[in-house]
């Protein structure tokens, strides 16, 4: 039974997202604001709700104090809720639970606010804060600094700081954002996203604005955007380089783009801080003079801000002109376009230093310092991590249902993530050690795979080599039996005695010898008819009282030296012979007896030779029994029966000669070079032809022949 893998659990807190109220509060716009909650301990679930704003540069939790001037209902819209069933008309620390107050300190403003704005006065103190509405749900963290201000026109909504400087009050204390991060599994680094929203999406019903801490909403963005290095040291501004400003009218009405930038010296490109405390952009007086004609604004210097009447609102909503802003500051050149319609800009003001409320375009000349502001950020999704000192900047996404979250956790620098042979889906997946074991194995299995080829390569090897020297069985060509056999130091080989039975086998191998185990084939004795041995013509009175050797001029034909033929006992090739196996050479003729030797035990006398000198060179082998021994055997014959037998043989001898002598010099070589293709005793180590005794049958047939008898040789029979 196999289970499926359990699926990794990492220990990566989510990203924090905190609620947005769904209402668009200010007095200088509408603005999407955020729920938070002052003085909830977590059980009693008493803390009083406020609807902010997210300031990108302040460290500190800012909410409106009660001022004289300001009713109930002028409460209720600087984002102060409903709590204990009443609206209070600012923050009520009286009845708050853990408020200790530190002071009055002024607000730690950035370092363009001086150059636009005045300084504020504000009392710090320290409470519990809490994300989204006084619930169960929500995340508290406690002792956290705050800042209560009655100042209504700069800071008519209270604010939520994500800033990481430290606030300097009573004492030192760490900014919520990084208090947060630090806090038991909240989120997994001091970083956030930001979108402002928009109330003019999707036909003026409005996109909430979107914050999210200790990561982003990758919905929320469009593509990657530019990623830009913060400034070095302590110093957390948001910079950007702004290289490209242009005006585009839609095409029905005007096809000319606009560059509000080029040609304009050294603010072709400038750098500008994102900020979303203030809705303005403050920029450079010669870009805002372009702004100005492109959109008919009315300029007041006194207040440093750009006014719109009804003709001019009237006009841009017939141009519904896109502002393209480029900005940059990446590795490369890198670069995004925000775009911004004139429903971004088309904003009211009501301030005590003006009269009523105004329609007022969110533009400030610069006194030195560049800041794009909350207008800015309707259309710009910002990502910002602290840790690393990076942040992102990338269009915001609108659409009409807007898509569902997806939350990216931005990790911090300490963390390790999981390894990549780690499978998070639970799918089996392979561990790391595992897969160095399979790797191991595998080369292992192949080492013993290459050892064991090895040794089997060099036993086979071995054994070619052995087989190589041995002696193996083989067909013996009998034209060279008896050199190999020679050539193997095989002294005798086995065959029968002189006159046993003849075998009835073909082949290498008797029956015995079959069933035997032999180095090599035997070789055995050729089956064939007894040759005739040839005799010298009867011995006349002229010749009796000389010696062979004194006849033929004192050569002895039985001496291989001078060259003269010996014939030997010839076998003609039978069906029992070695196949293949030519036929024998003649074998020389031994010396005559004169007819003194013995058959089958039984003494003859010997036979006179004939007067007649017989020619040596032509000697004729028969191919029946010998005359000379037939006339052995039977004693005496009638002379005129002799004579017709000579001349006979005579006659039978002249026809032969000339077959013999065209065969003589081959007969000879054969018989002084080749060995004979059998052994018999000792006739493969001798000079000596042994010449077999007749049997009973050749005896008889003899006896019976009315042939006359041929002489024999005049050598003694051998014993």
């Amino acid at each position: 039974m196999f289970l499926k893998k359990r699926d990794n659990v990492l220990n990566v807190p989510l990203p924090k997202v905190v609620e947005a109220t769904g209402k668009y509060d200010g007095n200088d716009g509408r603005w999407s604001t955020f729920f938070i909650n002052l003085g909830d301990d977590g059980s009693n679930r008493r803390g009083q709700n406020f609807r902010v704003l997210a300031s990108t540069s302040s460290p500190l939790t800012m909410v409106p104090a009660e001022a004289s001037n300001c009713d109930e209902e002028c409460a209720s819209s600087r984002g102060i809720e409903v709590f204990e069933n009443r609206q209070p008309r600012g923050f009520e620390d009286d009845i708050q639970e853990g408020w200790v107050e530190g002071g009055i300190h002024g607000l730690p403003l950035p370092d363009w606010w001086s150059t636009e704005f005045p300084d504020f006065n504000a009392t710090y103190g320290a409470m519990n804060v809490g994300l989204g509405q006084a619930a169960a749900s929500s995340q508290i963290l406690t002792e956290q600094p705050i800042a209560i201000s009655p100042e209504q026109d700069y800071f008519y909504l209270g604010s939520f700081g994500l800033g990481v400087d430290i606030v300097e009050s009573d004492r030192e204390r760490a900014p919520f954002m990084q208090n947060y991060a630090n806090s038991n599994n909240t989120i997994s680094s001091p970083s956030y996203a930001y979108g402002a929203g928009a109330v003019y999406k999707n036909d003026y019903k409005g996109v909430p604005g979107s914050l999210v801490l200790g990561g982003y909403d990758a919905s929320r963005m469009v593509g990657k955007g530019v990623s830009v290095n913060m400034p070095g040291g302590n110093n957390a501004s948001l910079i950007v380089s702004v290289t490209s400003i242009t005006h585009q009218a839609k095409a029905s009405v005007d096809d000319n783009n606009e560059s509000f930038t080029a040609g304009q010296g050294p603010f072709q490109t400038f750098s500008a801080t994102i900020d979303s405390t203030i809705p303005y952009m403050i920029l450079p007086e010669v870009i805002c003079d372009e702004f100005a004609t492109a959109y008919r604004l009315t300029y007041d210097e006194d207040l440093n801000m750009y006014f719109v009447n009804d003709s001019s609102r009237s006009f841009n909503g017939q141009q519904e002109a896109q502002l393209s802003i480029q900005v940059g500051g990446g590795q490369e050149g890198e670069s995004t376009t925000i775009e911004l319609p004139y429903d971004a800009f088309d904003l009211e003001i009501t301030q005590t230093n003006i009269t009523g409320t105004q329609r007022y375009f969110p533009l400030k000349r610069s006194r030195g310092v560049n800041v794009l502001g909350r207008s800015f950020l309707q259309e710009a999704y910002l990502i910002v991590d602290y840790e690393r000192r990076n942040f992102t900047v990338a269009p915001a996404r609108y659409a009409d249902p807007m898509p569902a979250s997806t939350l990216t956790p931005i990790l911090n620098t300490s963390f390790v993530p999981p390894s990549s042979g780690d499978n998070s889906s639970g799918g089996g997946g392979i561990s790391p050690g595992a897969i160095a074991g399979i790797v191991v194995g595998v080369v292992v299995a192949f080492i013993a795979a290459g050892i064991g080829f090895f040794f089997w390569w060099k036993k086979r090897r071995n054994t070619k080599k052995a087989e190589l020297y041995s002696e193996k069985p083989s067909e013996i060509d009998t034209m060279h039996a008896g050199n190999e056999v020679k050539h193997r130091r095989v002294s005798e080989l086995d065959s029968n005695p002189p006159g046993s039975p003849k075998s009835t086998l073909v082949g290498y191998y008797d029956r015995d010898q079959k069933d035997g185990t032999l180095p090599f084939p035997p070789i055995s004795e050729m089956d064939s008819p007894p040759a005739e041995l040839y005799s010298p013509p009867p011995e006349t009175p002229a010749l009796s009282s000389v010696t062979p050797s004194e006849r033929s001029g004192g050569i002895d034909y039985f001496v291989a030296g001078h060259k003269v033929r010996r014939r030997g006992a010839t076998r003609e090739s039978s069906t029992n012979n070695t196949p293949g196996t030519p036929a024998a050479a003649p074998l020389a003729e031994l010396p005559g007896d004169d007819g003194q030797f013995q058959v089958g035990g039984q003494h003859f006398e010997p036979v006179k030779s004939p007067s007649t000198t017989p020619d040596l060179e032509r000697a004729i082998p028969a191919k029946g029994p010998s005359d000379a021994s037939i006339a052995g055997v039977m004693g005496a014959a009638d002379e005129k029966e002799k004579k017709r037998e000579r001349e006979e043989v005579k006659q039978e001898e002249e026809k032969k000669k000339a077959r013999e002598e065209k065969a003589e010099g081959e007969d000879t070589i054969a018989s002084l070079e080749r060995r004979p293709s059998h052994t018999r005793g000792l006739s493969d180590t001798s000079d000596v032809t042994a010449v077999s005794q007749p049997t009973a049958e050749e005896l008889e047939q003899w006896a019976t022949s009315n042939r006359s008898p041929r002489p024999i040789s005049e050598q003694d029979p051998l014993p």
